[in-house]
């Protein structure tokens, strides 16, 4: 795009200035962002269903953070989109709304093994995983073996159905896996660095979130 006698200068090493992005932003920054986003989407949903839960999912034998929000959920094409960097649908940057950092950039410093996030919409949930793979961040591509195709986007309906989530309604949920396989993210968000007392959690959010809506109902397992 040229603007008068402006050339918009270009990228040339998109994977170092991706890496460089997410490795210079706060960790702090992560559980705000989602929380941000699972507010936002929360809020759309219908009166009386506006819910968020926190909770741990036990993913080979070890308890990972999982942030689970109502509200307009996403297929294939947009959780493929959704998962780009600085990629949104429908975002409002506020103080006491999203800051704009982006929680998938705030997130893949302390989550290199990987971001799960699926999102159930039309009774149909798709996953995506976002992680650094030989110093790359990007989406990990899983083989399916009904087409030999590596894919993206996965569906994985029946698995979450069998975990006992509904499909009646929409939903999005984000699992952390954290940066080593046998790490509690629930406990240890940040791999040791910095550590976390056992109530981490709901020490930040009280002192993070100053105004929830009235009808958005946060709850924490």
């Amino acid at each position: 795009m040229t603007h008068a006698s402006v050339t918009a200068l270009q990228v040339t090493d998109e994977d170092f200035l991706v890496a460089s992005l997410i490795e210079r932003c706060p960790k702090a920054m992560m559980i705000r962002e989602l929380m941000a986003n699972a507010i936002e989407a929360a809020r759309l949903a219908p009166e009386g269903q506006r819910l968020i839960e926190i909770s741990s999912q036990v993913i080979d034998e070890v308890p990972k953070l999982a942030i689970w929000n109502t509200g307009p959920g996403m297929d294939a094409a947009e959780l493929l989109h959704i998962s780009n960097i600085a990629s949104s649908i429908g975002k409002e940057k506020s103080l006491t709304g999203n800051f704009g950092m982006g929680a998938k950039v705030a997130s893949l410093p302390s989550n290199q093994r990987g971001i799960r996030y699926r999102s159930c919409k039309f009774r149909r949930v798709h996953e995506v995983l976002l992680c650094k793979r030989d110093g790359i961040y990007g989406r990990l591509r899983r083989y399916h073996p009904d087409t030999g195709e590596y894919l993206e986007v996965i569906d994985v309906t029946e698995v979450s159905s069998s975990e006992g989530r509904a499909l009646d309604h929409d939903w999005t949920e984000v699992v952390l896996l954290g940066n080593e396989a046998d790490q509690n993210t629930v406990s240890d968000p940040y791999n040791g660095d910095p550590d976390q007392d056992t109530q981490w959690l709901a020490t930040y959010l009280y002192h993070r979130f100053y105004r929830l809506r009235d009808d958005v109902r946060v709850t924490l397992h």
